[in-house]
């Protein structure tokens, strides 16, 4: 039996979109229920884990595996790219595998902080404060740059409406995940990572992250639509 799954980019974007937008309001209240004093030893507990399991900036949370999903499935569009091309038009395959697994490891980054391990040592090493509090972000930047000069080509040669998509999607996504970051690196230098101002800052370098994700899939999924139009998977068995 075959069976057709039909993809719209447009409503698949709309509600992946809508999720963030949930996540984000969701995680609003639980940032500001954090501050919220209860004596209640047992409401305090249920404050405690509906604040670590809502908040955008936590760990092994909903938010964070919302997030890694994003760019999971951003790694798995591109794979499948990077096979088509390979079998059928050979159109810059290694460079649709390469971003797949640059996407695979944001992916699995993005659920073990691996680039959190290094704020310490590098913050001893470069003596960093203000803007870059968060030293992870110098040797991401370095990453950036040179990830966009590696991609120039590849980028001229794409169809016009997936290069300006491409760039909008690595605009917000890196203009949270380093842009965001630096500004709440300063914050959280001059007044600690416990007040108000402080969450919102983080919530939306969040927000940013998960929107370029999003964007990005849209482009993914509109770039197969229009170049491919469809593509099938045969799973045999024995």
């Amino acid at each position: 039996m075959d069976v057709e799954i039909s993809v719209s980019a447009k409503r698949c974007a709309a509600a992946l979109g809508l999720i963030v937008a949930v996540l984000v309001a969701v995680s609003l209240a639980a940032s500001y229920l954090s501050f919220v004093r209860i004596e209640d030893a047992f409401l305090s507990e249920v404050k405690e884990s509906v604040v670590r399991l809502a908040w955008v900036d936590g760990e092994a949370n909903i938010p964070a595996w919302y997030s890694a999903s994003l760019l999971l499935v951003c790694s798995l569009l591109l794979a499948t790219i990077a096979i088509v091309h390979s079998q059928y038009s050979g159109g810059h395959a290694l460079h649709w595998l390469g971003l797949s697994l640059i996407f695979g490891f944001l992916s699995l980054d993005e659920t073990v902080q691996l680039h959190e391990l290094s704020i310490r040592p590098l913050q001893g090493m470069l003596g960093a404060t203000g803007f870059l509090h968060y030293a992870w972000i110098v040797p991401a930047g370095v990453c950036v740059i040179l990830f966009v000069l590696a991609y120039l080509r590849f980028l001229g040669k794409l169809p016009g409406r997936t290069r300006r998509l491409f760039l909008t999607a690595g605009a917000v996504f890196v203009g949270g995940a380093i842009g965001v970051e630096a500004i709440s690196g300063k914050h959280a230098s001059l007044h600690g990572e416990q007040d108000l101002t402080y969450h919102l800052i983080v919530t939306l370098e969040e927000l940013l992250e998960m929107a370029g994700a999003v964007i990005f899939i849209y482009a993914l999924v509109d770039y197969i639509g229009r170049q491919f139009t469809k593509v099938s998977f045969r799973i045999t068995s024995p």
